[in-house]
């Protein structure tokens, strides 16, 4: 969960694109075997590629990563 948390701030921070961030996250939340905290990312993850026929596309998750990146930090607080 550690790793989960550093790449969330470093998605708030700049230092990280939020797609690729998110997609750590999800990739995380696979290996620790689907945490709630982490259910987000793994929507996310998914709906960010291959969604662009319904007007889903990577660059119109970033807001909803960003608020999933601050929903995470406040609740591990």
């Amino acid at each position: 969960m550690d790793d989960a948390l550093r790449v969330a701030r470093q998605a708030l921070a700049g230092e990280i694109d939020p797609n690729l961030g998110c997609g750590l996250i999800a990739g995380i939340g696979e290996k620790l075997r689907f945490p709630d905290a982490l259910d987000t990312f793994l929507l996310l993850g998914h709906e960010q590629y291959g969604h662009e026929g319904l007007g889903i596309t990577a660059e119109s998750c970033v807001p909803d990563i960003l608020e999933a990146c601050r929903a995470l930090l406040a609740a591990q607080a």
